[in-house]
């Protein structure tokens, strides 16, 4: 119970290595028919996984930027696949990314241990402030209608093939298309609109959430008890040579009025 309230580095890269073995398998009901070379790869996870468990910082590194080009990709693929596939895809990604930066993992590739609080799965991903949501949407709604720069030609709803030139209008919107205007009148495409806004405020959510993590004040490591007891030492030899100094001054005051 005690290594489930507060796991180490060996139980974090454990739980990592069965993500990665998830993810693989999403991926393959996701995408089934597209070429896929995570048969090789994985090996290669495993490896920079056991690098980490070692010491490695720069496999640590690799293992960040991999994870977070794989969640990037996820949360860019919502609204043209809209499925729960792809939604656990990006939760997987996000909670691999959280175990590496987490600080037992974190310590464990430092040269000289370093004493951290240890710290349970609750606090491993850090509750994000009640300001989060309401932005991120209001930047995804605001870089949804900004996408409406993004223009293409497009069929009109109902268009026969004998007259598709004549139904050819202009569409809007990125990565969907919801806004067109055939023979003059809007229309909008309330379902893709809604794919395309959800996209980009899961997007901009992840940024202020990464933007928050960066600038808001982290805890001072725990000094280890060698240092608590050097420290304790060093104060306790400055008291004393304070007490002497003191003691020899008294001493020469009073021969002074003598």
């Amino acid at each position: 119970m005690a290594r489930w309230r507060r796991p180490g580095a060996g139980e974090m890269l454990k739980v990592f290595l069965l993500l990665s073995v998830v993810a693989f398998i999403l991926g393959l009901v996701w995408q089934p028919a597209v070429p896929r070379n995570d048969v090789v790869s994985f090996p290669v996870v495993v490896f920079f996984v056991w690098r980490v468990s070692r010491g490695g910082r720069i496999s640590r590194i690799i293992l960040i930027v991999a994870s977070g080009v794989s969640y990037v990709a996820a949360v860019l693929a919502v609204a043209r696949s809209w499925d729960l596939l792809i939604v656990a895809l990006a939760i997987i990604y996000a909670a691999q990314i959280a175990l590496l930066v987490s600080p037992a993992v974190y310590g464990r590739t430092r040269p000289a241990p370093i004493q951290l609080r240890a710290e349970g799965w609750a606090q491993l991903v850090r509750r994000p402030p009640s300001w989060l949501l309401p932005w991120g949407l209001f930047l995804g709604v605001v870089l949804t209608l900004a996408y409406l720069g993004s223009m293409d030609v497009a069929a009109a709803p109902g268009c026969r093939p004998a007259a598709a030139e004549a139904c050819s209008v202009l569409a809007q919107g990125y990565p969907l298309r919801w806004l067109t205007a055939p023979k003059g009148t809007p229309v909008i495409d309330k379902y893709a609109l809604v794919k395309d806004c959800a996209q980009w405020t899961l997007a901009c959510s992840s940024v202020l959430y990464l933007a928050w993590l960066q600038l808001r004040p982290r805890p001072s490591p725990v000094p280890a008890p060698a240092d608590v007891v050097s420290i304790r030492s060093a104060s306790g030899e400055n008291r004393s040579a304070r007490s002497l100094a003191s003691s020899v001054e008294a001493r020469d005051r009073t021969a002074e009025r003598m």
